[in-house]
């Protein structure tokens, strides 16, 4: 699966490398911190490895695309802070359900919106329960690396909340959504 063609694809192969080595640390760093998350300072330790994962600014921008233009400025941190608390609510829970299972790294490539590492995971308990595959596109900037996107069997974490969000825009208006994230988060209502 890595992409590897002579001199000019060296780098990238080893580009993906770093993503997947990126990728197996944190998630390893996040299941253990959400299996033993108890305390205030738990919870403070696990929000920070969340944000240091996480690129809620291209989240954010690429989840509303052609509406983040034409939000001001407060409404676009309004916005970012609120899909900033429901990812976290969402990975986290999904980090808890994936606690019984494996999971192995298949290699990256290169695709169009950064480095894509894949991955599978299988659970331990049910050999029959199918495998689900993980998709992380991650990009480095200054150094360091983030994911962009989580596309699990074929669907893209972006590409649906920009489904969703387009759609409430377009009915109901953008303080609409706003008003039924907050109403989500309050809830304890992620996926």
């Amino acid at each position: 699966m890595a992409v590897a063609l002579l001199l000019g694809i060296a780098a990238p192969a080893a580009h993906a490398g770093n993503a997947e080595s990126f990728i197996r640390a944190k998630h390893e760093q996040l299941t253990t911190l959400v299996a033993k998350a108890k305390t205030k300072a738990d919870e403070s330790k696990l929000e920070s490895a969340f944000d240091e994962v996480l690129d809620y600014d291209t989240l954010a921008k690429e989840s509303l695309r052609d509406y983040w233009d034409q939000r001001s400025p407060a409404e676009r941190a309004e916005f970012q802070d609120i899909l900033t608390k429901l990812v976290r609510a969402a990975y986290r829970k999904s980090l808890k359900r994936i606690g019984n299972y494996e999971v192995e790294y298949r290699g990256g490539e290169k695709g169009a919106a950064g480095q894509i590492v894949r991955t599978v995971a299988r659970n331990r308990q049910n050999a029959r329960e199918e495998p689900v595959s993980i998709d992380y596109v991650v990009r480095e900037s200054g150094g360091k690396w983030q994911v962009v996107d989580i596309v699990t069997e074929g669907s893209s974490l972006v590409s649906n909340y920009r489904s969703q969000f387009r759609r409430i825009i377009k009915k109901d208006g953008f303080s609409e959504l706003l008003r039924r994230m907050k109403n989500k988060l309050e809830k304890g209502d992620v996926e």
